[in-house]
């Protein structure tokens, strides 16, 4: 991890040093040559790397137009690699639980199959007690077990990174959010050892459970997000951006029409009669006023195609109704800044620079040229002048507000589970 975001930080310097570096030529040209950026990745994406393997790397700032983000690792991945990984955040809300879980299961039944339930009772332990100490006990052996690894973890992010106050506070949520889900599967699985008479049925049951919230959940909240809210293809999405540029939007007029209309409100402004008597470069004009409408085209279909995303996650995590998988998952991702928010932020803060080193360069075109000839001054540019791109990620109160529907659930599913393991400490037999 530290070494990606390493390599990041080198590829963008030698990016920019590229661009300072560039040979003389007018502005517009040099503005061709274009920037590259990357988005910063915090200490915890570490534990949950979240949407990064799928939204790219780096995003390619030029003229004319705006771009998605390149270079996705998964697409260097084969098949038979993909179905091999098993990461931290894997190990963390698939197997751990299924640990619990095999720990957990014959808790209560198979007390009750050696009659030693019997005999508790007899002594004056009440169910409830009985439960719930079982349920702290085994959270305290399992803490227990996974201390030496969460010290180790610490030690490394710390040897790794220059860990801040928010860092800090985005680890220590994540770990509240991984106490919250492993005591969920604990009670959950205690609760129904003690509901089911034999220990076999209380296996099935919780495996079930634990196949329906790691892997259905996830895949059935992905297809009804498909279903309910599609997204259009490649072709369709940058066809309609090409067309409503060319058409123009409502009431907009086409591109003709927009051109002519500016070059008349230009030579009115200027009290010329020929766009050759201006006494700046008409082209690079015209140019900022057709990408200044191209960023605004650009504009809404990028948030039109983002808010899409956006309904399809909510939908997706209306699937966490059958485990507290996908609850966790969306809350971890965005704690660790890996979630299609903070990457929409961060596309958003791009977008924003990108516009600013085209306005400049435009500027200094415009300046150093007259009407609709190139002054020999527009070769020569200062390519230093363009501040380096500086992105600062959300801090983590960003992460806890757009993830407010998976912490409910989260929250929910917790309170459910308690719940019932009080419900089965009413009910039980011995």
């Amino acid at each position: 991890m530290q070494a990606q975001r390493l390599e990041k930080q080198r590829v963008g310097a030698t990016a920019k040093e590229q661009w300072n570096s560039q040979s003389v030529k007018n502005p517009h040209s040099a503005a061709h040559y274009g920037i590259y950026v990357f988005k910063p990745d915090l200490p915890a994406a570490a534990i949950d790397p979240g949407l990064t393997p799928f939204t790219g790397q780096s995003l390619w700032l030029e003229p004319h137009k705006r771009n998605l983000t390149r270079f996705n690792p998964s697409a260097d991945d084969v098949l038979a690699n993909r179905f091999g990984q098993a990461g931290s955040s894997f190990v963390l809300y698939a197997l751990l639980p299924l640990l619990i879980v095999a720990l957990s299961f014959n808790s209560v039944s198979q007390e009750r199959e050696r009659g030693t339930l019997r005999m508790l009772h007899s002594l004056g332990v009440t169910p409830l007690a009985l439960l719930f100490g079982k349920l702290s006990g085994l959270l305290a052996a399992f803490w227990l077990v996974m201390s030496p690894a969460v010290l180790l973890a610490a030690l490394t992010l710390a040897g790794q990174f220059d860990l801040t106050a928010d860092d800090l506070m985005r680890l220590s949520l994540l770990l509240v959010g991984l106490v919250a889900y492993y005591t969920i599967f604990a009670a959950l699985s205690i609760a129904a050892s003690a509901y089911f008479r034999t220990s076999r049925n209380t296996l099935f049951c919780l495996l079930g459970f634990w196949m329906g919230s790691v892997f259905v959940a996830p895949r059935l909240g992905a297809a009804i997000g498909d279903v309910v809210a599609p997204n259009p293809s490649a072709s369709q999405f940058w066809d309609a951006i090409k067309t409503d540029i060319a058409q123009g939007l409502p009431g907009d007029g086409s591109k003709q029409q927009r051109e002519k209309a500016f070059e008349a409100q230009v030579l009115a402004q200027y009290g010329v009669a020929g766009k050759e008597q201006l006494p700046v470069g008409f082209v690079s004009l015209n140019r900022q006023f057709n990408d200044i409408y191209s960023s605004k085209v650009h504009q809404l279909h990028f948030d039109w195609l983002r808010d899409n995303f956006a309904k399809q996650q909510q939908l997706a995590q209306l699937a966490g109704w059958l485990g507290p998988s996908l609850a966790l998952r969306s809350l971890s991702m965005a704690i660790a800044g890996t979630d299609l928010a903070h990457q929409r932020d961060f596309e958003d803060a791009a977008e924003d620079y990108r516009r600013y080193f085209i306005d400049l360069t435009e500027e200094w075109d415009r300046e150093r040229s007259r009407g609709t000839e190139r002054s020999a001054k527009a070769e020569e540019t200062d390519l230093r002048g363009v501040r380096d791109f500086a992105y600062a990620v959300p801090t983590v109160g960003y992460s806890l507000r757009a993830s407010l529907l998976p912490l409910t659930l989260l929250s929910a599913w917790l309170c459910a589970a308690l719940w019932l393991l009080a419900q089965s400490a009413r009910r039980l037999q011995p």
